[in-house]
């Protein structure tokens, strides 16, 4: 290679460095983005938008983010093609207004809109009174007369209705493994082709949605969130879900908090590849403060671990946890979690737990 060429590879070659740490340097913080929007609030996702010289990606989920939540409407909308499109746009339209707008209460608005749909295009409802509490199954019920399936009730998520239309489910039964040898058999249906994955979904533009839930006839896993193969699907989804579907049978009363606590306790109990990963999210999504079951157990299983393995009321550092070791942290967890069995069966579980142990 001549000199001359040498010189131009040398030169490509800083100038690709120098954009691609140009490129790191402006990238928005996602995860901070991202919990907001978990968290049911985006407006202090605003600022962290503002950021000089954004690279294509960022500048592309800024673009997107404000063309969702900045004007008087989402510019994003098309107008619904079908009567499942159009019940899904009263939703969007009440999770917008929630998401801006978080002292705000929209039920009212959004049953004003649900509630004559419903009398219009699902004849079975005519003539009957429809109540905050029946709404609900009304819903599920117009949506599976469409040939499509929904929960067993459309119903809170967390601080909002969440609504879930697939089109496609599949049954398998597993005998899952929740520690110890505590072996819980359940049928995982695993779902496909989504018309809305709700709320979560709309809030951080498709980064994150549920990937499965748990009712009483077994446990939904949204298929393309995971990997079957993988210690993710099996300990953070089939082994958590296996732990709520447990729980649910012993406590059917148990707040949302107190579910979450004890499902993050099994994942951390049992994960070995993914366990650094698990704590960091957890920590990452922390708020003893929201009206959201997972943040409020995301802090509660980080402040009881540290406070065992730390004498400090919440680690984040991932080098301190790293510096642990998987199996102490594993131990640590199981403990934590034979602790508020105990809890349970002394005081009940009709009491949120967790935050006042």
């Amino acid at each position: 290679m001549s000199k001359r060429n040498r010189t131009l590879c040398a030169l490509l070659a800083l100038l690709f460095t120098g954009a691609m740490a140009q490129q790191k340097k402006n990238t928005l913080p996602y995860n901070e983005i991202y919990a907001y929007g978990m968290d049911t609030d985006v407006t202090p996702i605003f600022p962290l938008l503002e950021a000089d010289g954004l690279n294509a990606k960022d500048q592309k989920f800024k673009t997107d983010f404000e063309a969702r939540f900045k004007g008087e409407s989402d510019m994003g909308a098309t107008n619904p093609e079908s009567e499942i499109e159009t019940l899904i746009s009263h939703f969007k339209n009440y999770w917008r207004k929630s998401l801006l707008n978080t002292s705000g209460n929209f039920e009212r608005e959004l049953g004003g809109g649900v509630v004559p749909f419903l009398m219009k295009n699902y004849p079975p409802v005519r003539g009957k009174k429809v109540t905050r509490d029946s709404l609900g199954y009304f819903l599920r019920d117009y949506i599976r007369s469409k040939g499509l399936f929904t929960t067993d009730e459309v119903t809170y998520h967390g601080r909002l209705i969440d609504l879930m239309i697939w089109k496609k489910q599949t049954p398998k039964v597993y005998k899952v493994d929740l520690g110890k040898g505590e072996i819980q058999e359940v049928t995982v249906y695993f779902l496909e082709d989504f018309a809305t994955l709700g709320w979560m979904e709309y809030a951080t533009l498709g980064a994150h949605h549920p990937g499965g839930w748990t009712e009483e006839e077994g446990i939904y896993c949204v298929k393309k969130a995971y990997d079957i193969s993988s210690e993710n699907f099996k300990i953070s989804y089939l082994t958590h879900e296996a732990r709520h579907y447990a729980d649910k049978k012993l406590w059917p009363d148990l707040k949302s908090a107190d579910l979450e606590y004890r499902a993050k306790l099994t994942e951390l109990n049992l994960a070995q590849d993914t366990l650094f990963e698990l704590i960091a999210f957890f920590a990452k999504n922390a708020n003893k403060e929201s009206e959201n079951g997972h943040q409020v157990a995301n802090y509660c299983v980080i402040r009881d671990l540290s406070q065992k393995l730390f004498k400090s009321n919440f680690e984040a550092s991932q080098e301190k946890w790293e510096k642990v070791g998987v199996k102490k942290i594993n131990n640590v967890a199981w403990q934590l979690l034979k602790k508020h069995s105990k809890l349970l069966k002394r005081q009940g579980a009709t009491a949120e737990t967790v935050l006042n142990p």
